[in-house]
């Protein structure tokens, strides 16, 4: 039992990982190679899409094509392909471009927290009193990453923030809207067949098959190599193998080693500058987040009313 616990952990702690360096990866890519954000994600998704999609047939020995020989299910993975898989990736690499990795995968953290704001607006969960706090300090504590303090300017473009706080969003409709197909077809094929059809439609709509090669040196292969391998591939292999060794609040707080990567790493690697405020910030909303995952108490669904007549 211990050493199914420790190869989890171990899985899900390398995933995490990969994961953050994978995003500091990226951004060198944006800044020293000047790589078209959409063709990148077109391309790190279809190859992710296949190289998984060869894991779960000759590894885990998992059959492709009868996702598809469903309607209900082939519609619920374009959905979740396109506004899921794609809306997440491209919005999370528009946010390195535009800021760094830093904000973008801190950003992606407040998931949970457009999740419990979405719930409540929609009036799907009881209110309570934890709620209004969590939001607060989620609040507070964004505020203190854009502007490391000084509340009368922003340390990050106007324009990163947008795209970071849509990846929040769209981060949000892929946890969510996952559930429904994971718990009928295996995760890895799902995740597989959602980056490759989410890499062909943003192929499509950029009229584009085709990727820049020039504009990367032997350096440059290597990083994209990278990205796509330990950066995509690996890091969703090993994070849903975690799953089956580890509960998932154990994966939750492992998984916490992805936004700490992507912080050092950029701070060390690519010189970001990230202030002490900003640190204040980051603390605040992995504390929430791990707070949701690990401490709060499981919703319950708000009852409707029945009218009675009389």
């Amino acid at each position: 039992m211990q050493n199914k616990q420790l190869k989890g952990a171990l899985l899900v702690m390398f995933g995490a990982t990969f994961w953050g360096i994978g995003g500091t990866v990226t951004e060198k890519l944006f800044t020293d190679y000047h790589l078209p954000v959409s063709l990148f994600v077109a391309v790190r998704l279809s190859l992710s899409g296949f190289f998984l999609l060869l894991i779960a047939k000759f590894i885990q020995k998992h059959a492709l094509f009868p996702i598809f020989k469903i309607k209900h299910s082939v519609f619920q993975l374009l959905i979740y392909a396109i506004f899921g898989m794609l809306g997440v990736q491209y919005t999370f690499m528009a946010t390195i471009d535009k800021g760094n990795v830093a904000i973008a995968t801190l950003l992606q953290f407040l998931a949970p927290v457009v999740i419990l704001i979405y719930l409540l607006i929609t009036r799907k969960s009881k209110f309570r009193l934890s709620d209004i706090v969590i939001i607060l300090c989620s609040l507070f504590g964004t505020s203190l990453l854009l502007t490391n303090g000084d509340f009368s300017t922003l340390s990050v473009p106007t324009n990163a923030i947008i795209w970071g706080l849509l990846t929040a969003c769209a981060a949000a409709f892929y946890t969510v809207y996952a559930v429904k197909l994971f718990l009928n077809w295996p995760s890895l094929v799902v995740i597989g067949w959602s980056m490759l059809i989410g890499g062909i439609v943003l192929s499509i709509l950029n009229s584009d098959f085709s990727f820049p090669w020039q504009l990367l040196d032997l350096q440059g292969v290597i990083y994209f190599i990278f990205v796509i391998t330990f950066g995509t591939m690996f890091a969703f292999w090993m994070y849903l193998e975690s799953v089956k060794y580890i509960n998932p609040q154990t994966t939750a707080l492992l998984g916490v080693l992805e936004p700490v990567t992507a912080v050092i790493s950029s701070v060390i690697w690519l010189k970001v500058p990230f202030g002490i405020w900003q640190l204040v910030g980051m603390i605040i909303i992995l504390a929430v987040v791990l707070y949701m995952s690990l401490g709060m108490k499981p919703r319950r669904k708000k009852k409707k009313k029945i009218k009675q007549y009389i």
